[in-house]
């Protein structure tokens, strides 16, 4: 039995598919009806495939932009915990190599801890680090002559 295909429904593909149908056996009446119902439904689609333009040209701002803030997320705590979570399988694998398996197990959450804390505090010195001199980080004074002189900064 033949069918009636119309291509991509573009001018030519229609009367291809139509004169292969009706070359191949097929009735005049399914191509009658089927053009009288298309002529009937277009302006229905039509009017959908307008409705659906408008909505997406108004939507696609808040897509685009909950795209961007899923992607600043991702930048912003994904990637760091990635990289945390690299250096405690560094950690992880140093620990196991010094203490081995059964010891570095049960030490493995103190150590954790201890490094965590350890690296807060290293942090909160730096950050609250008073201002140092010209020639070595931590001393206290300007060398004279040695140097870049700058004014002093008020931290506070």
């Amino acid at each position: 039995m033949a069918t009636l295909s119309l291509g991509d429904g573009g001018g030519v593909d229609t009367l291809n598919g139509i004169a292969n149908y009706l070359s191949n056996g097929g009735k005049a009446a399914t191509v009658l009806s089927a053009s009288v119902i298309g002529l009937i439904t277009s302006p229905f689609i039509a009017i959908v495939d307008i409705i659906n333009a408008i909505t997406q040209f108004a939507t696609s701002p808040f897509e685009g932009a909950g795209e961007s803030i899923s992607s600043l997320f991702d930048g912003l705590l994904t990637a760091p915990a990635a990289l945390i979570e690299a250096g405690s399988r560094i950690s992880e694998d140093a620990i196991i190599a010094v203490f081995g398996e059964t010891i570095a197990g049960i030490l493995a959450l103190p150590l954790t801890v201890g490094l965590a804390l350890l690296s807060l505090y290293f942090l909160a010195t730096f950050l609250d680090e008073e201002e140092t001199g010209n020639l070595f980080p931590g001393l206290p004074f300007d060398v004279p002559v040695i140097g870049a002189d700058e004014e002093a900064t008020d931290d506070q």
